[in-house]
């Protein structure tokens, strides 16, 4: 065998082995949104007020999701359902809980990695900014997730309201750039042309008694919702 073979051979052996590792690699996160996929449903479910499950089923599904993220501990989707696993647990516990405030730290760690791993997410963004909230923490983390997910989702009507309602609740708090933001990110969902959204931001402004903000939703724009 000439010395042309031997290095054609080197590497048609080198791209064999990349290719395996790719199928590989495939085969692994295939089978980790299999096992994810049930424990998943029921998040949804659970948090839709549709399923109530003991400690049995909470214990089945936290081990489902602990055996998906070794399967694929780089999956952003796994770190998010982790948590909203946790996020799940305490939905409506009161933040003065000892243990109802460490489980939502232990939901923002999660929301955080998946935060790392993909940055330019809106939703990545307003999980992370939703878990500040319920802790009670509306500081400079939130600020910078409220804005982030008001600019990288505007796209998302769903999300775009999820920070609006949260911006609304925390206004008194919030910089006058953030309030600056919110009251754009108002404006744009109030025009928005696929879904009709200015009921829902009119039921927003009644609840947080915000009325002063409704002619954001006016066709011709005018300084308003100053404080």
């Amino acid at each position: 065998m000439n010395r042309s073979s031997s290095v054609r051979g080197f590497f048609v052996m080198l791209l064999l082995a990349s290719l395996l590792a790719v199928a590989y690699r495939a085969g692994e996160r295939g089978l980790a949104d299999v096992v994810a996929q049930e424990p998943r449903y029921a998040i949804d479910r659970w948090r839709a007020g549709k399923l109530a499950p003991d400690m049995i089923k909470l214990n089945t599904m936290q081990a489902e999701l602990h055996k998906a993220r070794n399967l694929d501990p780089g999956n952003p989707n796994l770190l998010e359902d982790m948590g909203r696993f946790h996020a799940a647990r305490v939905e409506r516990g009161q933040a003065y809980d000892t243990e109802v405030r460490v489980t939502r730290q232990q939901a923002l760690a999660w929301f955080r990695q998946a935060l790392e791993l993909r940055p330019t997410s809106g939703y990545a963004w307003v999980n992370v900014a939703l878990m500040k909230f319920r802790l009670g923490e509306v500081d400079q983390e939130f600020s910078k997730s409220l804005q982030q997910t008001l600019h990288r989702s505007p796209w998302e009507p769903r999300v775009q309201l999820i920070a609006i309602e949260l911006g609304l609740a925390s206004w008194q708090a919030l910089s006058d750039s953030t309030r600056q933001t919110l009251r754009a990110a108002i404006r744009s969902q109030g025009q928005w042309k696929l879904v009709n959204q200015k009921p829902m931001l009119v039921s927003l402004f009644k609840r947080y008694k915000r009325s002063d903000l409704d002619c954001l939703l006016e066709a011709e724009p005018k300084a308003c919702g100053a404080s």
